[in-house]
This record gives structure tokens, sequence and C-alpha cells, in this order.
């Protein structure tokens, strides 16, 4: 793989990865809630999840579900539905806290259930997998070794979406620092209904 036709993947994936989506809406919340140092185990569980879709799409997953209209319409429902499942998740949340030096501080869910819900948010949209698919051949030089230039093309997009996801959280924790008490309700509605609309969108879609 060549220098330049890497650099044309990155500019293709850099859209991709700054659109905002289940994994940024993931990132955003959890940093307006807790700070975005606690945004760090959801953004890594989602790239986690990115990796293994990464694998599955070199393994042929993606043209599996290309082909079959049957396999692609159970995920996305099964997808989609989990995406409600947060968000009436977060429209029904108690702010549970601890007032700690007059401040408020939510209280933190355990790392593996954050990291765990970032793995399962990039698993919830199939669609990503047939954009994986449908992205990496196009960069793909058959005549080189193609499991080295997979490797190249799943690193790059896991660096740069972890980036922007990272860059989402701080920005989203630095913005509602202050005032985190009242705002705190607010988030979860916002952050609830967006989950839902993810979900509908994602349900209902077509291919």
């Amino acid at each position: 793989m060549g220098l330049e036709v890497w650099f044309s993947f990155v500019l293709v994936a850099l859209v991709a990865v700054l659109s905002p989506g289940p994994a940024v809406l993931l990132a955003v919340t959890h940093a307006g809630q807790h700070g975005a140092r606690h945004a760090v185990l959801p953004i890594l569980g989602n790239i986690s999840g990115l990796a293994v879709m990464t694998a599955l799409t070199a393994y042929g997953l993606g043209s599996v579900l290309e082909a079959s209209s049957e396999w692609f319409f159970w995920l996305r429902i099964i997808g989609g539905l989990y995406l409600v499942y947060l968000g009436v998740k977060l429209l029904l949340a108690h702010p549970q806290a601890q007032a700690m030096d007059g401040g408020f501080v939510p209280a933190l869910p355990s790392w593996r259930k954050s990291y765990f819900q970032g793995v399962l948010v990039a698993l919830s949209n199939p669609k990503a997998i047939l954009f994986i698919g449908a992205l990496f051949p196009q960069f793909i030089d058959v005549a080189q070794p193609v499991w080295g230039q997979f490797t190249i093309l799943g690193l790059t997009l896991m660096g740069m979406s972890f980036s922007a996801l990272i860059m989402y959280a701080a920005v989203s924790s630095s913005l509602i620092n202050r005032g985190r008490q009242a705002l705190y309700g607010r988030i979860n509605k916002v952050s609830g209904a967006l989950f839902i609309m993810f979900g509908i969108a994602l349900s209902a879609g077509s291919r």
C-alpha cells in the first residue's frame, strides 16, 4: 500500500469518524455526566467493537450481510432495539449522586459496564460492517498481502475514531463542567431521546 493511497483513505475515514452517531453520543453522554476521564472506558469499548467488525469484515462477513437480506434485517432490528434500550434507561435514570466539597458528582457506573456498553454500541450497527466492507476494498492492492493492508487500514480507522471520540468527550466535558447538577437530568433526557431516535432509524432504515 502506497503512502498516497493511505492518505486518500485517511481523508475518507476522517469524514466518517467526525460524523455524529451513537458512538459520539455515548462518549458525549459519559463525559457530560462524569467528566472526560470517565468517557475513556466506553470509548475503548467502542474501539474494541470496531476492531471486531474490521476482523469480521476481513473474514467476509460484510459480503455475507450484503448478500443475505434476512441476516441484515435481524441484525439491524436487534441493534436498533439495543439503542432504544439505552435511551429508555437514560430517560428513566435517577441522578444518584454524592455531594463532594459542595459539588455534584453523579454515581459512576462500573468500569466493566462502561466498557461493554461501548462494545455493544459499536456492534449494534451492522451498517458499520457494511461500511467497512465497502470502504476497505477500495484501498486494497490484491497484488500485495491482503492481511497486512487490512491491519494498516483497521489500525488507522481505530486510531482516528479514538482521537475523534476523545475530542468530542473533552469538548463536551469542558462545556458543561459548571452547573453539572442542573444539567445532569437534561443530559440524560436529550441523550436518551437521541439514542431512541438512532435505534428507531436503524431498525426502520433501508439498506
